[in-house]
C-alpha cells in the first residue's frame, strides 16, 4: 500500500516556470480548495467554474487592487497531474507580478508548495509510480540530448514496464512453491521445473538491469575530464576544438594559462564537463605556481584525464611522471603538433590504447578527439537503451538486492534445500522490488527524493 501524508489536506501553489523576466509565468495550484481560492482571486470567473475551459479574466487582492489579466485553467480531478482539483494561472512573466500573486493565494488559503511535492501528490494518489517520478527529475535537470530522451521513455514507463515484468517472473516463482509447500503431503516436495527457469529469468535480467546503472549514472551526472600536461602542449588549443569556439586564450607563450577554464559538451549523451588547465612544471612565478597547483587537484578531482604532449618534443620522462599519479582511472594520451614531424612517427609511450596523434589546428581535430573521449567514458552508452538502464543509487542497491534474493532461491532448489527456504528469499526478491516501485518505501526516503526535484513541479 503506498504511504499517505497528511500535508496531502493542504491546497498548494508555486510557480512552475523559471524565476525571472519572461514573456509568460505560469503558476499552479493544487488540492481541494483550489476552486474556492480561484473563485477569491478571479471573480470574474463563471460559478460553477467549467473544467478544462481556459479563461481570460483580471486577477484580484483580497482589497480588490488588479494584479493582472490572466489565463486561469481549472482541471477537475481525478483526471489531473496530481489526481486533485489543479489549476493553471498564467500571467505576464514580471517577477513583481509572480510575487504579488503567490502572496494573493496564499492569503485565500494555499500554502507554498514544497520542492517536487505536485508530482509527490501524484505519485501518493496513484496517477505514476516512483521510478516515473524519479524519472521527471531526471528529466528536468537532463544536460544533454540523450539524457533528456531517456528521461523521458522513464517517465512514459519504459523502466517501469521491464520491471514489472520481472516481477512476475519472481510472482510465477512464489505461486509454484507455494502450491509445494501447501500440497507436499499430496505431491511431495518436487518442484515444478519452471519455478527455476521463472528464477532463472528474473535473476538474469535483474542482473543486466543492476550493471545498467553506471550508464544511468554518466547520462544524469555527467563525467568530469580534466586536460592536463607540460606548458605549450596544446592544452587550450584542444580545448577550444572540442567546444567549438575559441573559448581559451592561445599563444606560443608557455604558461598562457594560469588558471582553470570549463565548458560542457555533449558525448555520446554524456554532459562531459571538460576543464582545461594550466602547464604541469616546477616554477617560481607565485601566479603561475598557483594555476599549477590547481591544475594537479583537478586532476584529483576527475573521473577521466585527457593527457596532451607535443609530439615534436617527445614523450619525456615528466610526461611519463605525471600519467604515473593517476594510474587506476581512464587516461587518453594525445601526441599533439604531430604535424612538426614531417610525416614521421611521433616518439610516443607503450600504452594501450596507443596515443592519438593529432594536429590540434586541424580542422578534423575536434571529431577525432570526440571519438577518442566516446572510446575513453562513453563506450558501454547505447542510447537505443538509454530509457531501460537504472538512474539512481537508490534504484541499483534495490535492484541488486532482488537479483541477489533470486540467486539463492535458485541455488537453494538446485542444491535440494526445502522450497520454504527458497520462498523466503523469492519473498525478499518481490520486497526489494516494491521498495523500487515505491509501494513500501518509508516516509525518509520519500522526503530526501522529493527534496532534491525544483520547487513547482
Amino acid at each position: 500500500m503506498r504511504p499517505n501524508s497528511e500535508s496531502l489536506l493542504d491546497t498548494i501553489a508555486a510557480l512552475a516556470t523559471p524565476l525571472g523576466r519572461s514573456a509568460i509565468a505560469l503558476v499552479r495550484i493544487s488540492g481541494d480548495r483550489t476552486r474556492a481560492i480561484l473563485s477569491a482571486v478571479a471573480p470574474e470567473l463563471p460559478d460553477p467554474i467549467q473544467p478544462r475551459h481556459p479563461s481570460l479574466v483580471e486577477l484580484t487582492t483580497k482589497d480588490g487592487d488588479v494584479l493582472d489579466k490572466g489565463l486561469v485553467t481549472l482541471f477537475a480531478a481525478p483526471a489531473t497531474f496530481t489526481g486533485e482539483d489543479l489549476a493553471e494561472i498564467s500571467v505576464h512573466g514580471s517577477p513583481v507580478v509572480v510575487e504579488r500573486l503567490l502572496r494573493t493565494l496564499i492569503a485565500a488559503g494555499a500554502r507554498p508548495a514544497r520542492p517536487g511535492e505536485f508530482t509527490e501528490r501524484a505519485y501518493r494518489l496513484g496517477k505514476m509510480d516512483l521510478v516515473e517520478a524519479e524519472a521527471i527529475r531526471d528529466l528536468i535537470d537532463s544536460r544533454t540530448e540523450g539524457a533528456a530522451r531517456a528521461g523521458a521513455k522513464r517517465l512514459a514507463g519504459a523502466l517501469s514496464s521491464r520491471l514489472a515484468a520481472v516481477r512476475e517472473d519472481l510472482l510465477a516463482a512464489s505461486v509454484g512453491l507455494t502450491a509445494t509447500i501447501d500440497f507436499a503431503e499430496d505431491v511431495g516436495e518436487a518442484v515444478d521445473p519452471a519455478v527455476a527457469a521463472h528464477l532463472r529469468s528474473a535473476r538474469d535480467a535483474l542482473a543486466r538491469l543492476a550493471a545498467s546503472y553506471e550508464t544511468g549514472r554518466l547520462l544524469s551526472a555527467g563525467c568530469r575530464v580534466v586536460i592536463l600536461g607540460r606548458p605549450n602542449a596544446g592544452k587550450s588549443t584542444l580545448f577550444n576544438a572540442l567546444v567549438g569556439s575559441a573559448r581559451a586564450i592561445v599563444t606560443e607563450v608557455p604558461g598562457t594559462t594560469r588558471d582553470t577554464l570549463e565548458a560542457t559538451i555533449d558525448v555520446c549523451g554524456v554532459p562531459v564537463d571538460l576543464v582545461d588547465t594550466a602547464g604541469l612544471r616546477d616554477t617560481d612565478d607565485r601566479v603561475e605556481r598557483i594555476g599549477v597547483e590547481r591544475a594537479r587537484e583537478e586532476g584529483e578531482k576527475a573521473a577521466a584525464i585527457l593527457y596532451v604532449y607535443d609530439a615534436s618534443e617527445g614523450w619525456t620522462d615528466a610526461d611519463r611522471a605525471a600519467v604515473t599519479v593517476f594510474d587506476g582511472r581512464p587516461v587518453a594520451v594525445v601526441a599533439n603538433k604531430v604535424d612538426r614531424l614531417g610525416g614521421a612517427a611521433p616518439n610516443a609511450p607503450s600504452r594501450d590504447p596507443a596515443p592519438l596523434p593529432l594536429c590540434g589546428l586541424a580542422p578534423e581535430a575536434g571529431a577525432s578527439l570526440r571519438s577518442l573521449l566516446e572510446r575513453t567514458i562513453a563506450s558501454g552508452v547505447t542510447s537505443d537503451a538509454a530509457s531501460e538502464v537504472l538512474a539512481s543509487v537508490r534504484q541499483r542497491d534495490l535492484v541488486e538486492r532482488a537479483r541477489a534474493a533470486a540467486d539463492q532461491a535458485l541455488r537453494a532448489l538446485e542444491g535440494g534445500i526445502s522450497p520454504e527456504y527458497a520462498a523466503t528469499h523469492v519473498d525478499s526478491g518481490l520486497a526489494a522490488l516494491a521498495d523500487v516501485f515505491g509501494e513500501t518505501t518509508s516516509e525518509d526516503v520519500l522526503q530526501r527524493i522529493f527534496s532534491t526535484f525544483c520547487i513547482g513541479k
